[in-house]
């Protein structure tokens, strides 16, 4: 664990200085408050990307090492299996693993948000502008709430001239017609401002109504961020707001390729952790004169990197549709995975 957290702090620091240096520009134009906070958003996400790598550099350097010296012959000498061995080690993985993925679900999605938001006004405006107001568009809820705004703004929750239609099993319960709208954070329920309410009964007679307000509560389910989502990448959402975002773009008629490829990968995004220390395990912890400490490096480093490499096409093959999007978020680490482990108990028989 303490290899662990050098070669992480390293690597950690070595991040920051290629990302600053590339973005130097921006910085220079920027407080150095604003710096500070971009980069201090960014470090759980960092943590995230470096771990397996300093996983399996840990793993090789310390394993290795202990073979090197004939420690590990001196265990198996003695009565111990090589997978009892390493057994301590395999649950420090399965331990950082859990904390990876819990980090991609508590900590990242707020850290990246404030991230992008910093980013934003130079450099991700440009290449990929965040939608914050829309202006005459329709949108229906997932209670089959049917919704018309002539504009509404996701920063402030306010919209302008809405109608909106409530239904119970394909039927119009009620309708609003309203001059503006607001979100009651305090109530959590929409306010109707300035408007005709009119409800239909079962029997077909109509009866409306004019209002100032009109708090309308628990009628409909439909949340500012259903409207419009100021996370609109994958990377500033968890699990549940990765899978309610796909319903809306369903309901809405949209692809959902990628954020279903994305749901699935924050489950496997975690185990590359996992499968690149069981392939420093295969292939550090057996002694061998020939096989120098460097050379299982930079096997290692191939192996991860090109496992990098397959992980990403996968997911891009699942977001493109060529892949059903489980097996893009899962055929790389099935793949290495599989091949990992076929080394591990090659290796502890020989």
């Amino acid at each position: 664990m303490k290899s662990f957290t050098l070669i992480s702090v390293g690597s950690i620091l070595v991040f920051i200085i290629i990302d600053f240096v590339g973005n130097i520009k921006m910085w220079l134009l920027r407080g150095l408050d604003q710096t500070g906070e971009y980069y201090l958003n960014y470090l759980p996400y960092i943590i995230y990307l470096v771990s397996p790598v300093a996983i399996m550099l840990t793993a090789i350097a310390s394993v290795g090492a202990m073979a090197r010296h004939l420690e590990i012959s001196a265990m198996q000498g003695a009565g111990r299996s090589p997978f009892r061995i390493m057994l301590p080690i395999l649950v420090a993985g399965v331990i950082i693993t859990a904390l990876l993925f819990a980090s991609g679900e508590i900590i990242l999605p707020d850290a990246n948000h404030r991230r992008l938001e910093i980013a934003e006004t130079r450099i991700e405006q440009r290449k990929n502008p965040r939608i914050k107001e829309k202006n005459q568009f329709v949108f229906i809820g997932s209670d089959h709430s049917d919704w018309y705004f002539r504009r509404y703004s996701g920063i402030t929750k306010k919209g302008d001239n809405v109608s909106l239609v409530l239904q119970d099993n394909g039927k119009p319960i009620a309708r609003y017609d309203a001059k503006n709208i607001e979100w009651n954070d305090s109530s959590a329920s929409w306010v109707l401002l300035n408007g005709w309410a009119r409800y239909f009964s079962p029997e077909g007679n109509l009866s409306a109504y004019k209002f100032k307000t009109n708090d309308i509560g628990q009628q409909t389910t439909v949340l500012p961020e259903d409207i419009i989502n100021e996370r609109q990448s994958h990377e500033e959402m968890n699990s549940k707001q990765i899978s309610r975002r796909i319903e809306i773009l369903r309901r809405s008629g949209e692809d959902t390729n990628k954020m279903e490829t994305q749901w699935h990968f924050k489950f496997s995004g975690p185990v590359t952790a996992m499968v690149t220390l069981i392939i420093a395990l295969s292939l550090s912890h057996k002694y061998s004169r020939s096989g120098a400490l460097s050379q299982q490096f930079g096997i290692g480093i191939i192996m991860t990197f090109s496992y990098y490499i397959v992980i990403r096409v996968g997911v891009q093959m699942g977001e493109n549709g060529i892949l059903e999007p489980w097996i893009g978020a899962w055929i790389g680490h099935i793949i290495y995975g599989t091949v990992a482990l076929a080394m591990l108990f090659k290796s502890f028989r020989l």
